[in-house]
């Protein structure tokens, strides 16, 4: 949009454009991120308002940009009429409009808050994958448990537990474990000591053999 700026001030150059654009001061802030009472100040010609020169030349930049008008006519109206009073100097208080389009400091932490959590939970449950094929396993003999049984019985019912991922054999015959890992089998045996082997088996992982010897003494009838 072009506008005859020839002997106008910044508040007339301001104040055409907004007409032209149908919009005040209000709408303009809530398009720019610049205060209102700044605003205010350039469509009143009040420059006892406006912060030091360097934001004031940011804040002329953005209303140019929105407005469609030529950035140069507003700073240079701006640089005449700072030859009649003098522009504040920059101070504490004073600071740029922000960045619309740019993600707060506030989301950026939390956006990376929560990819490291991410990555931390991928992390934690592959380990727990992982713990399941690899490393050592476990058996629990409940029955029997002693590593020497004499019994009277020709069949004894074997019993224990173990991680429900790995591989049970007994005797090189596979048991499949329940749910919670725990496993049964009756067992025969013959008159005699009968080494029975227990061998667990991880995926990725190495196996554990318990061996037990359970002597099957039949009892002795007397007439």
């Amino acid at each position: 949009m072009t506008i005859n700026n020839e002997f106008k001030s910044l508040k007339e150059i301001f104040n055409e454009a907004l007409e032209l654009r149908n919009l005040d001061v209000k709408k303009l802030s809530e398009m720019t991120d610049i205060p209102v009472h700044y605003l205010s100040a350039l469509s009143s010609g009040d420059p006892r308002k406006l912060p030091a020169s360097p934001y004031v030349r940011g804040y002329l930049s953005k209303i140019a940009d929105i407005l469609k008008i030529d950035v140069n006519s507003l700073l240079e109206a701006y640089k005449q009429e700072t030859l009649l009073w003098p522009a504040k100097s920059s101070g504490p208080e004073d600071k740029l409009p922000p960045n619309r389009f740019a993600l707060k400091s506030k989301r950026k932490i939390t956006v990376i808050a929560a990819a490291v959590a991410g990555v931390l939970a991928i992390l934690i449950f592959l380990a727990f994958q992982f713990s399941g094929f690899l490393g050592n396993p476990q058996i629990e003999i409940t029955n029997p448990v002693e590593n020497e049984t004499i019994v009277a019985s020709p069949t004894i019912k074997l019993a224990g537990i173990i991680n429900p991922q790995d591989k049970l054999t007994i005797n090189n015959e596979e048991i499949l474990a329940k749910s919670d890992g725990r496993f049964e089998k009756d067992f025969s045996l013959q008159p005699g000591p009968n080494a029975v082997e227990f061998k667990v088996k991880r995926f990725l992982g190495k196996e554990v053999i318990v061996t037990k010897i359970i002597t099957y003494q039949p009892e002795t009838v007397t007439e």
